[in-house]
């Protein structure tokens, strides 16, 4: 508190029209106190609010960042994860890409292989008409055949002897 006492201040903080003020027993003004006292109040209150006003930001500003931490550091970890899934998926879109790109490379050995294919099997057409050719002639040329077996009784068949012969010219 400031311990103004001076008559010199009384007079300038008095108004002439205004009754003179009350004095208590040392002669001090007490309507001049209570305004000093009141404007000291206010001042430290001021001086209070504006020396604490930077510590009450970071209050708030620790207090927000409790609240949300957590929240943020899942959030993060989430994130991740799905980070690392969609890098998944894309490696997954490149390899089929490549696939595709490798399939159309294959396409003229694959039309090489129909034909080859074709080729063998009209030449297994052709071989298999021979055969039947000569067991027909084979089977009218033999005058006997051998005798059946009873019922119940089985022989080991035979089958016609063919002559076979190396196949050229197919694979070209």
């Amino acid at each position: 508190m400031l311990d103004i006492g001076s008559y010199s201040m009384q007079s300038v903080v008095m108004e002439p029209s205004r009754k003179p003020a009350t004095h208590d027993k040392d002669g001090h003004d007490l309507e001049l106190h209570t305004k000093v006292k009141r404007v000291t109040d206010k001042f430290s209150e001021c001086i209070h609010i504006v020396a604490n006003e930077p510590s009450l930001g970071l209050f708030r500003i620790q207090e927000h960042v409790r609240k949300t931490l957590p929240q943020l550091a899942h959030t993060k970890v989430e994130l991740a994860q799905l980070q690392q899934k969609v890098q998944g998926s894309c490696y997954d879109v490149d390899y089929a890409i490549n696939a595709m790109e490798s399939l159309k490379e294959s396409k003229r050995p694959l039309s090489n292989m129909e034909t080859m294919l074709k080729s063998a099997i009209i030449t297994k057409k052709h071989l298999n008409d021979k055969v039947t050719d000569r067991s027909v002639s084979l089977s009218t040329s033999e005058s006997s055949l051998p005798p059946r077996a009873p019922r119940g009784e089985t022989r080991p068949l035979r089958a016609p002897r063919v002559e076979t012969k190396p196949l050229t010219g197919i694979m070209r």
